[in-house]
């Protein structure tokens, strides 16, 4: 039976990111779905656009995330996969606000007047690698 309408929102108004985090999968389940985007929904069809650089899509995180996102729409779906380049994924998301809190830390560090104090004075030097942004999870 096809998806009734009230069931599946439109794609895009559906955040994909926050919709897998309250799926709750794990393991090659839960990277698969990260490492896609929603590219349309209706008709009991799921279709989603998977990051090319991605190759662990597997029939049974396939099967993992089907049957998470049935539960979740309250209806079977089928799965739909395309490669599509050029669309964040929230893999993809993830691994840029990384990287910009990553060059953020290091330049914080590096204008710190006592930082800057201790290169002056004792000819201290920083070790780039070495600098690693707070993590509000530990």
């Amino acid at each position: 039976a096809p998806l009734a309408a009230a069931t599946m929102p439109d794609a895009g108004e559906l955040d994909w990111s926050a919709l897998i985090a309250r799926l709750g999968l794990t393991g090659a389940a839960a990277q698969l779905a990260r490492n896609s985007s929603l590219q349309g929904l209706g008709g009991g069809l799921v279709r989603l656009g998977l990051d090319p650089r991605f190759a662990a899509r597997t029939p049974s995180a396939e099967s993992r995330l089907a049957e998470a996102l049935s539960t979740h729409f309250g209806q079977p779906v089928k799965l739909e996969f395309s490669i599509v380049a050029g669309v964040e994924t929230p893999a993809q998301v993830a691994e840029r606000a990384g990287q910009e809190a990553l060059v953020a830390a290091r330049r914080a560090f590096s204008d710190d007047p006592t930082v800057r104090a201790l290169q002056e004075r004792f000819g201290a030097t920083l070790l780039p690698d070495t600098i690693r942004p707070n993590r509000p999870d530990h």
